[in-house]
């Protein structure tokens, strides 16, 4: 299966990382995760993804483990991939804040 992973920079410190899985055509898998750079590595705030076969949104801590997970199972792969994204270019500031202060 076809696999192509991008970035979408936000700013200086902030970009979406994006893996798309696809299989004639048609989103069979993904990843979209919202990272910040902090001390020159990557960390990981948010994550979409399709892991267990179903869209969900996993939100970490500042200790890196999952503090909630939001379950969007009557989402389809494709649109799911596509609020990811829009979420995280229009919430990427709160969720940022959100982790850096550990409120998730």
């Amino acid at each position: 299966m076809p696999k192509k992973d991008y970035n979408i920079i936000l700013n200086n410190t902030t970009r979406i990382f994006i893996l798309i899985e696809t299989k004639k055509g048609i989103i069979v898998r993904f990843v979209v995760k919202l990272e910040i750079l902090i001390k020159d590595k990557w960390l990981e705030v948010e994550r979409y993804d399709t892991h267990h076969g179903y869209v969900h949104k996993d939100i970490l801590g500042k200790n890196r483990k999952k503090k909630r997970c939001l379950k969007y199972y009557l989402i389809d792969n494709e649109s799911g991939l596509n609020m990811a994204i829009k979420d995280f270019k229009e919430n990427h500031q709160l969720y940022s804040w959100r982790y850096l202060n550990d409120k998730a």
